[in-house]
C-alpha cells in the first residue's frame, strides 16, 4: 500500500481531478511557514459573524499550543473544554470559559449548552482523545452538527506526532470525491453521507484540517433537560415552569399472567417508575410543524417526542441524524405568525385513535391549570389540509369540558408567541410508564361519553375488522366464534360512536380481545375484573399492560406466532405489524380453564 507519505500524494492527485458534490470543494493547500496565527491563510473562511462562539478542545499536554489559537479570536466568545484548566490560557480582556470534561460524552454535553457554535477546534492529537472515542472521524461526527451554518470544525495537526492525524481522514474525504451522491455507494455508511451533505468545503495542510459546515441540525432536547438547556441555547425563548409532578413509582393494580409463548416475552413488570413531569409555558418565537413539532433557531422542543425517553427518540416530520440531533425539512419553516396563547394537544398522527387516546390524552392533565393562569389559552393542533375540521379530536376535547370556541387548528406550519406543553404521562417504548394521574383525565371522559341508559354486556370481546390492514388475525372469524359459544358478545368499536364505546366498556366485567387501539376503550372500564388479550409475539406494544397496570384486576395474555418474527437479537417494523393466525393448539385448553373460572 505504500507509506503515509505515499498516501498522502495519492489523495492530493485524487482530489485535484476531482470536486465534492453539490459544491463541496477539497483544497489540499501548504501553508507557508510565515502565515500569521494558526490558521494561517485560511482565515478568510472564517463566519463573518460579531461575537462569535469559539469552542477550543485541549489538553493539559498542549499548554503551550492553546493560547495562540485563543488569540486569534479577540473580541469572540471564547470556551475552552478540556480535563484542567492552564493559566497561559486567559487572555487579558478577553471572555474565555474553562469547561471541565474528560470524556468525549461530557465535553458534547459542555458544547450543548454553549449552544450552536460559530468555530469548534480540536486540538487534540490521536493519543490524547477522549477515552470514549477511538478516532477523529469518531470525534467529529460527535461534534460537527453543533456548529452553526458556514461555521468551521478546525483539526489542528501540529500538536500530532508524525503525518498520521490527517491521514485516515483524508482518505475518507478523497473516497467521498468519487461521487455525486454519497447515499449511491453501498460502502458509505449513513455517518459518512451525513457528514459528506453537511460539509460544502474542505481544506488540508500541513497545519490543518478544516470543513466548512452546511445547513443546519437541531439538537433534540430530552425532557429532564430543557429547563436549562433552553436558556442557554434560545436566547428569543423564555421559558417558566406553571407545575411539576416528582417522579415516583406506578406499582400496577393488575394481576399478570402470561401464558406460553415460543419466544421471551418481555416488558411486562410490576413496577413502572416515571419522571418528573413538567408544565411548561414557552414565549417567544416558538415554530409549530404539526404532529407535535416545535422548535426553535437550533433546538427541537422534548414536547414533540412521544417515545422522549428512547435513546434515540424522533418524530415523523424531521430526518433524524442522530440520538441527539435531526434535520428539519424546509417545507416545515413557517411563514407566518399566529397570535395568541395556546396549549399544546397536537397528535403524532392526526385522526388516529390509538395516538390519540394514549399520546394526546397524556398531555390534558395541565389543561386546567394552564387555562386558570393564562384565561384567554386555546388548543392547538395541526389538520390535514383536506379535512374540514379534526372531528375524532374535538369530541374528546369537548367530552373533556374544553370549549369548542376554546380549540384552534392549523393547516401549515406557523410560529407561536405564546404556547403551554406538558410533559406526557404515558410512554409506551423502553422505559415504559403510565402515571396514575391519568385515571382522572379517564374518569372525567367518562362523564363525559358515557350514556347511562345504554344496555350492559358484561363480557364482550373487542375483535379487529376485516378492514384494517395490520396485525390481521387470519382465523379471527374462529376466534369470535369461540368467544361467542362461551357467553362473549363480539364488539367493533370502530363502528361505533364515541359515546357507545365507553358505555359498553363501562358496564362490562370481562373485557377480552386482540391487543391494539381498539381495547384502549379500556380506560372506561368501570366494573373491569377480568381482561384477556389475545396477541402475537412479534407485536411489542404494551398499552394493554399500562391500562391494566393502573386499572387493577386479573390480566391473561395469550400469544401466538406471528407470520413474520423479528430477527435474531433485533427488532423489525414489519415484524411488528405482522399478520398471524390465533394457535388453538396451544391456547385453546388454558383459554377454556380461564373463561370456565370466571
Amino acid at each position: 500500500m505504500g507509506g503515509p507519505r505515499s498516501i498522502l500524494r495519492a489523495i492530493r492527485r485524487r482530489v485535484a481531478r476531482q470536486r465534492w458534490a453539490r459544491a463541496v470543494s477539497a483544497r489540499w493547500l501548504s501553508a507557508p511557514a510565515s502565515a500569521p496565527g494558526p490558521l494561517g491563510p485560511y482565515e478568510s473562511l472564517l463566519p463573518d459573524r460579531p461575537e462569535r462562539t469559539v469552542v477550543v478542545l485541549a489538553h493539559r499536554a498542549l499548554r503551550e499550543q492553546v493560547r495562540p489559537w485563543l488569540m486569534q479570536f479577540p473580541g469572540d466568545h471564547l470556551h475552552v473544554i478540556s480535563a484542567e484548566a492552564a493559566p497561559e490560557w486567559q487572555l487579558d480582556g478577553s471572555r474565555v470559559v474553562h469547561h471541565v470534561a474528560e470524556t468525549a460524552g461530557q465535553m458534547g454535553w459542555e458544547v450543548k449548552l454553549i449552544g450552536p457554535v460559530d468555530v469548534l477546534i480540536n486540538l487534540l492529537p490521536q493519543n490524547l482523545l477522549p477515552p470514549d472515542v477511538p478516532h477523529h472521524l469518531e470525534m467529529w461526527w460527535r461534534l460537527y452538527f453543533h456548529v452553526k451554518p458556514d461555521g468551521l470544525y478546525v483539526l489542528a495537526r501540529g500538536s500530532a506526532p508524525g503525518p498520521e492525524l490527517g491521514t485516515a481522514l483524508g482518505a475518507w474525504m478523497a473516497t467521498l470525491a468519487d461521487t455525486d451522491d454519497p447515499e449511491a455507494v453501498p460502502t458509505i455508511s449513513d455517518h459518512d453521507a451525513e457528514l459528506f451533505r453537511s460539509t460544502s468545503a474542505a481544506v488540508m495542510s500541513r497545519n490543518v484540517i478544516i470543513a466548512r459546515k452546511r445547513g443546519k441540525h437541531y439538537v433534540k432536547l430530552r425532557d429532564s433537560e430543557t429547563n436549562r438547556m433552553l436558556v442557554a441555547r434560545e436566547p428569543r425563548i423564555s421559558i417558566r415552569e406553571l407545575a411539576t409532578i416528582p417522579a415516583g413509582d406506578a406499582v400496577s393494580r393488575a394481576v399478570i399472567t402470561s401464558h406460553e409463548a415460543s419466544v421471551p416475552v418481555t416488558s411486562l413488570p410490576e413496577t413502572l417508575p416515571y419522571p418528573e413531569l413538567y408544565l411548561r409555558h414557552y414565549r417567544g418565537r416558538i415554530a409549530f410543524a404539526g404532529s407535535t413539532l416545535m422548535y426553535g433557531d437550533y433546538t427541537i422542543l422534548p414536547d414533540s417526542f412521544r417515545h422522549h425517553l428512547a435513546s434515540n427518540f424522533s418524530n415523523a416530520r424531521i430526518t433524524n441524524v442522530s440520538a441527539n440531533f435531526a434535520r428539519i425539512p424546509d417545507n416545515l419553516r413557517p411563514r407566518d405568525t399566529l397570535a395568541g396563547n395556546y396549549y399544546q394537544l397536537d397528535s403524532t398522527f392526526s385522526g388516529h385513535f390509538g395516538h390519540f387516546t394514549t399520546e394526546v390524552l397524556s398531555r390534558f392533565w395541565g389543561w386546567d391549570r394552564a387555562k386558570e393562569l393564562i384565561p384567554d389559552l386555546k388548543v392547538i393542533l395541526r389538520k390535514h389540509p383536506k379535512e374540514l375540521e379534526p372531528r375524532l379530536e374535538r369530541r374528546f376535547f369537548e367530552a373533556y369540558g374544553i370549549a369548542p370556541d376554546d380549540i384552534v387548528w392549523t393547516d401549515h406550519p406557523v410560529y407561536l408567541e405564546s404556547v403551554v406543553s406538558a410533559s406526557p404521562m404515558w410512554h409506551n417504548a423502553v422505559p415504559y410508564y403510565a402515571h396514575p394521574g391519568l385515571r382522572e383525565v379517564w374518569e372525567r371522559l367518562a362523564r363525559g361519553l358515557i350514556d347511562p341508559a345504554a344496555p350492559t354486556l358484561e363480557r364482550i370481546f373487542v375483535s379487529r375488522g376485516g378492514q384494517l390492514d395490520r396485525r390481521t388475525c387470519r382465523n379471527r372469524r374462529d376466534v369470535e366464534q369461540f368467544f361467542q359459544s362461551a357467553g362473549f358478545t363480539v364488539v367493533y368499536p370502530e363502528d361505533l360512536d364515541l359515546s357507545q364505546q365507553a358505555s359498553i366498556f363501562a358496564g362490562a366485567t370481562v373485557i377480552a380481545g386482540f391487543g391494539g387501539s381498539a381495547m384502549f376503550n379500556m380506560m372506561y372500564a368501570e366494573k373491569m375484573t377480568t381482561a384477556i388479550v389475545l396477541s402475537h409475539e412479534a407485536y411489542t406494544a404494551r398499552n394493554e399492560h399500562l391500562f391494566t397496570s393502573l386499572l387493577g384486576g386479573d390480566v391473561n395474555y395469550f400469544w401466538s406466532a406471528p407470520d413474520v418474527p423479528h430477527p435474531e437479537n433485533g427488532w423489525s417494523q414489519d415484524a411488528f405489524y405482522s399478520d398471524w393466525e390465533f394457535d388453538f393448539e396451544r391456547n385453546r385448553k388454558p383459554l377454556e380453564e380461564l373463561i370456565t373460572s370466571l
